[in-house]
């Protein structure tokens, strides 16, 4: 019965994570990403609020009573490797070379807790891309947005690299990526050595038949010693239910035997300060339709600038805020309805998002990513807020400006600017467009508007730290 309970779980949680990433739930159940261990934990440390830590110690405690749940129920890279491990096991009931069995293993602990040293490492220096390709809900993420054919070659490449090796790890050894790579696998792993329930076994009904440890996708299951390894023990039950004498259960359990060594102890209290909590958000706004406002030419794809600083969307903070927080999930860019926010493909921000206005501008009443932000890289605003907030700044390019040329009498940048920033003036006999800057928010509206091509006439620089006005 907890096997079932623990399935129907998963797959509703896999299905609503994985309709956001295709575009599709925002409204209902948009609130699930909170509830992924490491956004959490950057969101936590970018400044909790008290609910967010009411809800850090409820995760906690949580893992200090059943174990590592989350990993079962919540992840949806681990809720994968589980779809990838019964396909296998399905296709095995017809051919006969599919038919690996698990068995025990020792815990690999060099290589687990290097990789959640190197892990924590890049959280503080802020290389941001081995944060990326680690966590294992952005992993996932990208291996989503990319099927549904959004990101560049990149992250692409990325997506299908992570996909592949994945595959092979949880097809031929089950759970060893989360026992070995995953960060939050060790994290709560590390936490789940104390766990209060937790798979025990009766060696008054055990006939060390070694069923259960076969059926391990974990391989923490000695039957020849009747115990458990909790670390990387993901509760998924599947011993429980292969027992055919019924010596396996799950329920309150002893403690370790010894005291931990202080290795273990030292991961334990470095892990706790990179908790991971869930943080409760109301339902997600709808994202409003694409509109395209009118102008002098036809609105076509322009070329993609290098803006330095670069933009990023209001609620960020400013540029280093928001790509040291970023984990690179892609639902941000699946949730943008203008076209704004995209994959970047340079080496020092590889996969994190970056704005551009070629396909559209960042319409001052919208707010969907940071609606949808798990990890608190764009925190929440309203669209009252958002008005105030500046990002970036206009600039105008007389070389390329029609009106200042005299070619046109265009003024489609004055004429939409939806702050009243900009105004045609007449300098050195022509009208031109000016700017001013204190009431400029950079929406760019006025550079996706611009007839120039393949460049604006009027184009936008980022701000390196937000202005609110």
């Amino acid at each position: 019965m907890l096997r079932k309970i623990r399935i129907a779980l998963a797959l509703l949680c896999f299905a609503g994570i994985t309709l956001l990433f295709v575009g599709i739930g925002h409204d209902w159940w948009g609130w699930l990403p909170k509830l992924q261990m490491m956004p959490a934990t950057l969101r936590l440390i970018a400044g909790a609020a008290l609910g967010n830590i009411l809800v850090v110690l409820g995760i906690l405690l949580i893992t200090l009573l059943l174990g590592r749940i989350y990993c079962s129920v919540l992840c949806p890279l681990g809720v994968f490797q589980d779809l990838v491990l019964w396909f296998r096991r399905t296709l095995a009931r017809r051919f006969k070379p599919l038919r690996k069995r698990f068995k025990f293993n020792k815990e690999r602990k060099v290589l687990r807790y290097a990789s959640l040293g190197v892990f924590i490492a890049c959280i503080i220096a802020g290389v941001q891309f081995i944060v990326a390709l680690l966590e294992p809900y952005s992993a996932y993420g990208r291996m989503i947005t990319s099927i549904v054919g959004k990101g560049p070659a990149p992250v692409i490449i990325t997506a299908a690299i992570t996909a592949i090796v994945v595959i092979i790890c949880s097809a031929l050894w089950g759970r060893a990526w989360c026992n070995t790579i995953c960060p939050v696998g060790t994290l709560l792993g590390t936490i789940s050595r104390w766990s209060i329930m937790g798979i025990r076994v009766d060696e008054d009904k055990c006939i060390k038949c070694g069923s259960c440890a076969k059926q391990c996708k974990a391989s923490c299951l000695d039957s020849e010693t009747r115990t458990v390894d909790r670390s990387r023990c993901v509760d998924c039950f599947d011993c429980i239910d292969s027992c055919k004498v019924k010596a396996i259960s799950f329920g309150p359990v002893k403690a370790n035997g010894s005291p931990a060594p202080s290795k273990g102890r030292r991961a334990f209290i470095g892990s706790t300060a990179l908790l991971v909590s869930a943080a409760a958000s109301g339902p997600v706004a709808r994202a409003q339709v694409k509109k395209l406002d009118g102008g002098l030419a036809e609105v076509l794809p322009k070329e993609p600038l290098e803006r330095n600083p670069r933009l990023v969307p209001p609620g960020s903070e400013g540029y280093k805020a928001f790509y040291n927080s970023c984990t690179a999930c892609q639902l941000c860019v699946t949730a943008c309805p203008n076209g704004v926010l995209r994959p970047s493909t340079d080496l020092e921000h590889l996969l994190q998002p970056q704005m551009g206005y070629e396909k559209g501008f960042c319409r001052p009443e919208c707010t969907a990513c940071s609606e949808v932000c798990p990890a608190g890289a764009i925190q929440k605003v309203t669209r009252d807020q958002k008005t105030l907030i500046r990002i970036g700044t206009a600039v105008v390019n007389p070389s390329l400006c029609f009106a200042a040329q005299g070619k046109e009498t265009c003024g489609n940048c004055a004429h939409h600017c939806p702050t009243g920033a900009i105004s045609m003036m007449e300098i050195d006999g022509s009208l031109r467009p000016v700017v001013a800057e204190e009431q400029c928010i950079g929406c760019g509206k006025c550079e996706y508007l611009c007839p120039s091509r393949p460049v604006s006439a009027i184009t936008v620089k980022g701000l390196e730290i937000h202005i609110n006005k």
